[in-house]
């Protein structure tokens, strides 16, 4: 039926799915995330492996750029940065997908416990290993490179790519998995639920409500990014040292014996190797993404601001 003479039909805008909102949202936040800790992400992988290393991350970084140039502060981007997309976008949709099943919520409107937050977090984590195992696998073993671009013996991004495949195989690209699945989990549940938790507390109402106060966002990310670092750290210095070399190649017959082989020789203080810059960009980075995420997710779902 036509509309009368002098009225304006408004038809209502298409919205987006909730599923399709986290999928979106986690695929913007995570770029915003890898561009803002790229280079303590270099430091960090050197001091966790270099036993050379300084234990400053500040003197440390000096260091590389000294003898290395300032591009060896972004070595190994291309990896993240080419798949962070989808794992970021993975991680937030099944953590959605999570929730709404935990939550029996079809609508998702209610904020769930922060139990439900806390295993919809771990089942996100379970998730996102089958795509960060490999992508930390290739950034660490450009991380590790000391040749500089351009430069004989330096190994780009695909050649890096080829040389695992074809020494090592497919599965090779996998090396550590079961440590990356045991760091990952837990900490995610601890990522979220903490974000939850300090956000309410730094704006209470918040959950329910969905208000979106920058500095609770910021705050609140930037905290859930150290205490999940902090909750499983031990278990990343046990992955990069595994993924730094081939099976073949390797001194440690497994993730178990890298660990126990670490503390022996060099003391449980070798286990929290590269801390500092560890949990410098865990701030950074998780501030600028889920401040980024939230302001996706209001803007997407069409929320006023």
């Amino acid at each position: 039926m036509a509309a009368p003479p002098g009225v304006t039909v408004v038809k209502p805008s298409p919205r987006l799915s909730p599923a399709a909102i986290d999928f979106l949202a986690g695929a913007g936040s995570g770029a915003a995330g890898v561009l803002a800790g790229l280079p303590l992400d270099v430091v960090r992988v050197r001091q966790q492996i270099d036993l050379k290393s300084s234990r400053h991350m500040i003197t440390q970084a000096l260091s590389m750029v000294r003898l290395e140039g300032p591009a060896t502060l972004l070595r190994g981007a291309s990896y993240p940065l080419a798949t962070i997309t989808l794992q970021n976008a993975v991680v937030f949709q099944t953590y959605g997908m999570a929730g709404r099943w935990l939550s029996r919520d079809p609508s998702h409107r209610g904020p769930l416990t922060y139990s439900q937050v806390f295993l919809a977090g771990m089942v996100a984590g379970t998730v996102q290993t089958a795509i960060i195992t490999p992508v930390d696998l290739l950034k660490i073993r450009m991380q590790l490179q000391t040749a500089s671009q351009g430069t004989p013996g330096y190994v780009g991004s695909l050649r890096m790519l080829g040389r695992v495949v074809q020494k090592e195989g497919l599965l090779g690209a996998y090396r550590g998995f079961g440590v990356c699945l045991v760091r990952d989990v837990p900490s995610h549940g601890v990522y979220f639920g903490v974000y939850e938790y300090l956000r309410e507390r730094l704006e209470p109402g918040s959950r329910l409500k969905g208000n979106k106060n920058p500095t609770a966002m910021f705050l609140a990310g930037g905290a859930a990014g150290v205490l999940s670092w902090l909750s499983v750290y031990p278990f990343d210095v046990i992955k990069a040292r595994l993924q730094a070399t081939s099976k073949a190649d390797s001194p440690y017959t497994g993730w178990v014996h890298c660990g126990a082989d670490s503390w022996r020789k060099e003391g449980f203080r070798s286990l929290w190797r590269g801390l500092s810059s560890t949990l410098h960009r865990a701030f950074i980075c998780n501030a600028a993404l889920f401040y980024t995420y939230e302001w996706l997710t209001q803007a997407l779902s069409g929320e006023p601001d």
